[in-house]
């Protein structure tokens, strides 16, 4: 008997290890936290730095806010927001009212609304200035200071990636095109080719100020406006 006992005893301790990991195993499916909602409209964009196409959603969620999301395709797709057509190119198949639930982890962020850190104070300002058109952030522009480039010639080129339409990724490639000293890579209008830096600021900018004093500067105007002052009523404070 005590050894049947022995042995029960040992049974009811193993069983008793063993609760607790199959709770936490079955547990965590449900600690993906998940959106929860319904489509008010959605469209087919490109990612500003990267140039890849990405799905931006507006959701009603359930708990009464709206939440703008984006999204890779490859997720909207199988979310039943888009489909990817032969050719490349996304179509939207959202329906305003459709009910959706997307799980946080598939979330892509948002570069423009990216904090800022504890980045140069320039990277910051002009991170937020070219934001828009190429998608940059303060750690990217941070990251390629660090690499060796002035904020000078991360502006110049940002500049000129936003007149030949490009993307932030066109900015960091003319940046090592002009340290490696090979252009041949870059498509430039009309064909034409560059072998040096300052025959492709000439050809793209044609003159143009290109220089973080003009961001700076105009951030600074930006802020006084938001401030609510403005250069009478500065003067009026003179009087």
């Amino acid at each position: 008997m005590s050894k049947v006992k022995y042995v029960l005893g040992w049974v009811l301790v193993l069983v008793m290890m063993a609760i607790p990991a199959i709770s936490v195993g079955a547990a965590s499916p449900a600690q993906t936290a998940v959106i929860e909602g319904t489509v008010q409209s959605c469209e087919a964009t490109t990612d500003s730095f990267t140039g890849d196409p990405v799905v931006v959603c507006v959701v009603n969620l359930t708990t009464g806010e709206t939440l703008t999301v984006r999204l890779s395709v490859s997720d909207a797709v199988a979310k039943g927001l888009a489909v990817l057509n032969e050719d490349g190119s996304v179509t939207i198949i959202a329906i305003a009212g459709q009910g959706v639930m997307i799980e946080e982890y598939m979330l892509l962020v948002d570069p423009c609304e990216v904090p800022a850190g504890d980045n140069h104070p320039i990277a910051k300002i002009m991170a937020n200035y070219f934001c828009e058109n190429l998608g940059t952030t303060p750690d990217i522009l941070q990251s390629l200071h660090e690499d060796g480039f002035g904020f000078g010639e991360i502006a110049q080129a940002c500049f000129m990636a936003v007149k030949l339409d490009g993307t932030g990724s066109l900015c960091e490639e003319i940046l090592y095109a002009k340290k490696s000293g090979d252009y041949s890579n870059l498509t430039l209008p009309d064909g034409v080719t560059v072998t040096n830096w300052g025959q492709l600021r000439k050809t793209v900018l044609d003159g143009e100020s290109a220089n973080p004093g003009s961001i700076v500067s105009e951030d600074a105007k930006n802020k006084e406006k938001s401030n609510g002052h403005s250069g009478d009523e500065h003067g009026k404070d003179k009087k």
